[in-house]
């Protein structure tokens, strides 16, 4: 059976607003909602018209008054892809459009986002640090050199 993925045209990203997001279909992104203030930039990725993923970015600005502190690159704060088109390849996707065309940086940190290092390492980034404690977990990626070349 040949599976038949998206392209990547035929996705298409807009920011959005967080409360407009769709709790039933992306339940993981709603339960973060009440941390997120107004410097908290939300995308959503639509295929057909559908939205099939959403990410909350942290941007670096650390001369903004945001609940956040500025760590020295954007944060991944929230991912997720819609339950019933994972495995689809919306996932990879959308990240690679989040990372390619929207973060400009070439370090992100992932805050509550997928720790699955064969799927960032797809997208186009290595893993230069890890840290898992009990109340947070924390990667910081590194875009790979012919990603940004690109």
């Amino acid at each position: 059976m040949n599976k038949s993925y998206p392209e990547r045209d035929e996705l298409k990203v807009h920011l959005i607003d967080f409360d407009d997001v769709p709790a039933h279909s992306f339940p993981f992104f709603t339960s973060y909602r009440m941390f997120f203030d107004e410097e908290i930039k939300c995308y959503g990725f639509f295929h057909n018209e559908e939205i099939v993923a959403v990410a909350a970015v942290i941007p670096d600005d650390p001369n903004s008054e945001s609940t956040f502190m500025s760590v020295g690159c954007p944060i991944i704060y929230v991912f997720e892809v819609r339950e019933d088109v994972r495995r689809k390849g919306f996932g990879q996707i959308s990240a690679e459009i989040l990372v390619r065309d929207i973060i400009e940086s070439d370090t992100v940190q992932l805050c509550c986002s997928p720790f699955v290092t064969p799927f960032w390492q797809k997208v186009g980034f290595n893993i230069s640090f890890f840290d898992q404690s009990l109340y947070m977990h924390r990667m910081v990626l590194k875009k790979e050199k012919s990603v940004k070349e690109e």
